[in-house]
């Protein structure tokens, strides 16, 4: 993955015993915002990568794209003919990573208007179209017409977990897609089916997902390591890409 051009912002350091909050170098000052303020992170170049992916490891982008891309080449399907939502798209990695394996059409979606402008400024031409807002919330018509844009495949590479999309988001998504049409996610563990986690269960991922696979078909699952946590432990994930039914 390209890193866009980044000031000079010194070590990064983080909260001790959580991830709270994380301080970089702002000239000759040293700033602090949350682990999670995720606008604040996109509003500085470089920034967002410089903690996810130099300190973090942080790898789903590359691993989820790469499960979808297998299963699309075991499918036959020209890449060039793709039309795939980034659901959750952030500022582009994930959108430069369909690129790269020659998807023909990339449309982002999220909730934080800075993710656009980060992706806009920071990987210019990587989106067909970059749209903002709740997907869940959105009005019949305005889900009719990125349906009529004939997507093929909805991928979700740091979104589906408990507060991130609910399931119900993550339907109306789905529904985007007609039988045939793939998805990918990266999962925590505890959301996929069969999961006995109280927690997980709790936010009815482990269902939905058993559901969705028995009505499809899964293609791959994968487990690997989304990224570390600041304390250094692993934080797993699996690659699981599918097919609608």
């Amino acid at each position: 993955m390209s890193l866009p051009p980044a000031a000079d912002l010194g070590p990064i350091s983080f909260s001790p015993g959580g991830e709270e909050w994380l301080e970089y170098t702002d000239g000759e000052r040293r700033r602090r915002v949350g682990f999670h303020d995720y606008a604040a992170l996109y509003a500085v170049p470089g920034l967002y990568e410089r903690v996810f992916y130099e300190e973090l490891g942080m790898c789903s982008s590359t691993v989820v794209v790469a499960a979808y891309g297998r299963a699309r080449e075991r499918a036959g399907a020209d890449p060039a003919g793709e039309r795939v939502l980034d659901l959750g798209a952030g500022n582009g990695g994930g959108g430069e990573a369909l690129r790269a394996l020659g998807v023909g059409h990339v449309v982002g979606l999220d909730l934080e208007p800075e993710a656009r402008a980060a992706a806009l400024r920071d990987r210019p031409g990587v989106y067909d179209d970059y749209l903002v807002g709740d997907l869940g919330a959105w009005d019949v018509e305005a889900v009719d017409a990125l349906r009529a844009r004939g997507l093929t495949a909805v991928l979700a590479l740091a979104a589906v977990g408990a507060g991130h999309v609910p399931p119900p988001t993550l339907l109306r998504a789905l529904g985007l897609l007609a039988p045939g049409g793939r998805f990918a996610f990266a999962v925590t563990p505890a959301l996929m089916p069969g999961s006995e986690d109280p927690d997980g269960v709790a936010t009815g991922y482990p269902q939905l997902l058993a559901e969705l696979l028995t009505r499809g078909e899964e293609l791959e699952r994968q487990a690997y390591v989304h990224r570390r946590q600041t304390d250094g432990t692993p934080h797993d994930a699996v690659a699981l890409v599918g097919r609608m039914g």
